[in-house]
């Protein structure tokens, strides 16, 4: 299957016509990709094992109409996109969205970068709730760079506010605006690029950890040129232009309506249940 997953990828994401490895098409394809694939962690929220073997995610992502977090999406698009005849690869950022950042956060959050004309690209499906919906640039640092929602920018480390212990061998801060404030997202080396094992270790952390997120709370997220709709939990928000709404689940039939049709996720009733359990054991 994996000499396949390019083909696969083009068909999930709806693609049609003769594919070319143009930038324009790159856009394309992310802003089909966060509309198409969902961001989420039913597994590891369940303890289940969370493979990054390409077969393995070609079926889950792509044919089974299942959701997936950064280590799982990322390691697709690179093989995808490499296939595609991108010049793809992946590196680990650290996160510092939404906390206070006072130590060094373990390098979590895998990207894709593509350097298409000797300009580097981020090509990234899979942060969940603040996921950019486009291609951002590495050559426009310091610039803003709008996506169909949020403004992003990469900015030098001095700009980011935060004390340079806790940015440990990083080089750029995305950042996003959000209510006119400038938020720090997570930090990337460019120059790190990561062998597969290096992948492996950080989803076994995150996909084992008791402290990890990923273990403790289950997490989904799609967006599209008009709104982000987040599940944490059982708390779904929806954020659009201009305008956001919270509501908390609070049966198991709701629960099943938005994770069947909101996220459209092909998920076994047994798993929703199993799941829906443990959300309300501790409410």
């Amino acid at each position: 299957m994996q000499t396949q997953i390019s083909a696969l990828y083009l068909d999930k994401l709806g693609f049609e016509g003769e594919f070319l490895p143009t930038l324009a098409n790159l856009k394309l394809l992310l802003n089909l990709h966060v509309q198409t694939i969902p961001f989420g962690n039913f597994f590891s929220f369940l303890g289940e094992e969370v493979s990054l073997e390409p077969n393995q995610l070609a079926r889950k992502l792509l044919l089974d109409g299942r959701e997936g977090y950064c280590l799982e999406q990322s390691t697709l698009t690179r093989i995808a996109l490499t296939e595609l005849g991108y010049e793809a690869y992946n590196v680990l950022g650290r996160v510092y969205y939404q906390s206070k950042s006072i130590s060094t956060p373990v390098r979590t959050h895998l990207v894709t970068l593509v350097r298409i004309d000797q300009q580097l690209f981020l090509y990234d499906p899979g942060f969940g709730g603040m996921t950019p919906t486009t291609v951002l640039s590495l050559d426009q640092i310091g610039e803003t760079q709008q996506t169909s929602l949020e403004p992003f920018r990469f900015v030098e480390l001095a700009q980011s506010g935060l004390d340079v212990t806790v940015l440990t061998e990083m080089t750029y801060m995305l950042q996003v605006c959000i209510h006119n404030q400038l938020i720090n997202v997570y930090a990337i080396n460019p120059q790190q690029q990561i062998a597969d094992a290096d992948a492996l270790i950080a989803n076994w952390y995150i996909s084992t950890s008791p402290e990890s997120i990923f273990t403790q709370n289950l997490m989904l997220s799609t967006a599209n040129a008009e709104m982000r709709t987040t599940l944490k939990d059982r708390v779904l928000r929806t954020h659009g232009k201009g305008n956001s709404n919270k509501k908390e689940l609070n049966t198991f039939d709701e629960f099943e309506d938005v994770i069947k049709t909101v996220f459209r996720i092909d998920i076994s009733q047994a798993m929703l249940k199993e799941t829906w359990a443990k959300l309300t054991l501790n409410p």
